[in-house]
């Protein structure tokens, strides 16, 4: 869509006054605030009707100012937003932040929720990472009860994932050393779609006449590799989304977006650099909401996803390159533990 600078700088400046205030933006305000330009408020009421004929503003009522819509947000985005850069107190917490994430990257992703929320004032998303084959490097045992017993596996990507079984029989010392040296020899570094079930019964058979007592743990072990490469999602800060009235008054599309487990593991999984998501670009039935995604990655080659939840109207210029820098940041940190 090809508009004129006049136009262009009108729906920028309707974009800034709408995030801060919420309301309709009207000419008198506008004219305020657009003092480099030496127009009257009816040339300005006339370009802004242009630009609702052209979908780009609406007007909520009839004697009310213009909104941004969200193919207005989109031209903004696409074509007008200046990213405003960090400052170096920004740039410092943020790497504070990221500083104080555990070694293992699904700790790491479950902080940064909690993390991203608190420095927005959103919403936050963020998934664990996955890489294109997740295996396990090394397993580990430990007794946890006379009969429980964790199996522990640290994948390619350093995360560890645990699960716990209940032998049939008190397992000795020796009878860990014994499984967890047949479960390092024979499944480190083995993609899951590899173990069939004639390969789990020759792993069993290892075990000779203690197959039936060491079974248990074994197929524990299994079912963990399997389960090795399922992304978590973590949540923080729906609660804050609440100050906004457009989306207080419609606290079904919030839970309906954050309880979402398997749309927001595809979204914040897949590649890419930093994305807005405007509206019902989210999908059917988002109107009041965005969501700003950006990647981080892990040594091993994984990535995942973080992401800043908000109104339509949420501040995207500051939004979009402290996101950046919380993924940079992210991704240097992991990719050398």
């Amino acid at each position: 869509m090809d508009i004129s600078h006049r136009k262009q700088m009108i729906l920028a400046e309707i974009v800034a006054l709408h995030t801060d205030s919420g309301d309709p933006i009207g000419s008198r305000l506008l004219q305020e605030f657009l003092r480099d330009f030496s127009v009257s408020t009816a040339t300005l009421r006339n370009e802004m009707a242009q630009l609702t004929t052209l979908g780009l503003l609406e007007q909520p009522h009839t004697s009310a100012g213009r909104i941004p819509t969200e193919e207005g947000y989109r031209y903004y985005l696409n074509n007008l937003m200046q990213a405003k850069p960090l400052d170096r107190s920004e740039t410092k917490t943020i790497q504070s932040e990221v500083s104080k994430m555990d070694t293992d990257p699904d700790k790491a992703a479950e902080y940064a929720a909690d993390s991203l929320a608190s420095l927005s004032g959103l919403g936050a998303i963020t998934s664990t990472p996955i890489t294109t084959e997740t295996q396990i490097s090394y397993y580990d045992l430990v007794k946890v009860g006379r009969y429980n017993i964790a199996v522990l596996g640290v994948t390619n990507i350093g995360a560890l994932k645990t699960r716990v079984c209940r032998a049939d029989s008190e397992l000795s010392d020796e009878d860990l050393e014994f499984i967890r040296n047949l479960l390092n020899s024979t499944l480190r570094f083995v993609s899951a779609t590899d173990v069939t079930e004639d390969r789990q019964q020759e792993i069993i058979k290892q075990c000779g006449d203690k197959k039936e007592k060491y079974a248990e743990v074994i197929i524990a072990a299994l079912k963990l590799l399997q389960a090795a490469g399922d992304v978590r999602v973590f949540r923080a800060g729906q609660r804050t989304l609440l100050r906004f009235p457009e989306i207080a008054e419609h606290v079904d599309e919030v839970v309906k977006l954050f309880e979402d487990t398997d749309g927001l593991a595809k979204l914040l999984s897949s590649e890419g650099n930093v994305e807005c998501y405007v509206g019902r670009e989210l999908g059917p039935g988002f109107d009041n909401l965005s969501m700003v995604v950006g990647r981080y990655r892990v040594a091993g080659g994984g990535h995942g996803g973080l992401a800043i939840v908000g109104p339509v109207r949420m501040n995207y210029e500051n939004i979009v390159p402290r996101l950046s820098a919380y993924c940079k940041a992210m991704s240097e940190a992991l990719a050398q533990r």
